[in-house]
């Protein structure tokens, strides 16, 4: 869980509505409003780990029809599987670091995949210890192709989550531009956080732009005025703003995050009633 001890920023993204039309707008409900909410559990980390069941029905009670599970999902799929299902709840994603990407131990995350019925495994941090030097972010390439073509042979989608450290130049190269160039554009999927986004200074339509249809998820993660995170709709992110090309960047799950909440309930409850006010597009 130490995975994201430290700043983290966010921008937001894109939409444009027409009702009617399969894919991307199928995430949004008229007059232009997200419908395809869900909550990345990192933000309930501690209560899962306290009460997993409980949590997932708390988190139910409070609106959220989906979410998206980290490594630790509780004793096992099968009881996660059993507690989401008690609650109506869909995990439609689940993230992983890169020790889980050895072949035989990432064979048991897409068994637990399908047993849980997600649609998506992803790539969700890198430690700082593997992202020294440019022939580490090579050597995950390799392993994030192998990973990929896995997930193809098995029906799952495979992505990658990234942070803001992709960003930053290492021996004259751009990490993100070549994690997105030497990964296969159907096989490997981006989730695009907001905050890291803006942390790192980027702009999600360029990405966008470069990248078409490559986002399918995201997590919706605000930033105060000092740069540290806040409930969403408590921060400075224009989410409005930055979901207004839905259809270029192809967005279908929306996950709401903080990932040092006070009060971790009241924070999702809070940023799903902000996700539902959102007029997009």
């Amino acid at each position: 869980m130490k995975r994201r001890n430290f700043l983290k920023t966010s921008a937001g993204f894109a939409m444009a509505g027409m009702a009617g039309i399969n894919g991307p707008l199928n995430a949004f409900a008229a007059p232009n409003r997200i419908t395809n909410y869900g909550v990345q559990l990192y933000t309930v980390r501690n209560l899962m780990i306290e009460d997993m069941p409980r949590t997932l029905a708390q988190i139910a009670q409070i609106g959220y029809k989906e979410v998206e599970g980290l490594i630790n999902i509780g004793p096992s799929a099968k009881q996660f599987k059993s507690a989401l299902d008690q609650n109506g709840l869909k995990c439609v994603s689940r993230h992983l670091d890169p020790i889980q990407l050895e072949v035989e131990t990432f064979k048991t995350f897409i068994e637990d995949a399908h047993l849980i019925g997600q649609e998506y495994l992803v790539m969700g941090w890198i430690p700082p210890e593997d992202r020294i030097h440019l022939d580490q972010y090579k050597s995950l390439i390799e392993k994030l192709n192998v990973a990929s073509v896995m997930c193809k042979e098995a029906g799952i989608q495979f992505g990658y989550h990234h942070h803001d450290f992709e960003f930053k130049e290492l021996e004259g190269v751009i990490p993100f531009d070549l994690i997105l160039e030497q990964t296969d554009a159907q096989l490997m999927k981006i989730e695009m956080d907001f905050y890291w986004m803006a942390f790192a200074k980027q702009d999600p339509f360029d990405l966008f732009d470069r990248y078409p249809g490559r986002f399918p998820m995201c997590h919706l993660k605000d930033m105060d005025d000092k740069g540290w995170f806040a409930d969403v709709g408590r921060g400075n992110i224009d989410f409005e703003r930055n979901l207004s090309r839905i259809e270029q960047a192809g967005f279908k799950h929306f996950f709401v995050e903080h990932d040092e909440p006070t009060d971790p309930l009241e924070t999702i409850r809070f940023g799903l009633e902000t996700v539902k006010k959102m007029k997009i597009g």
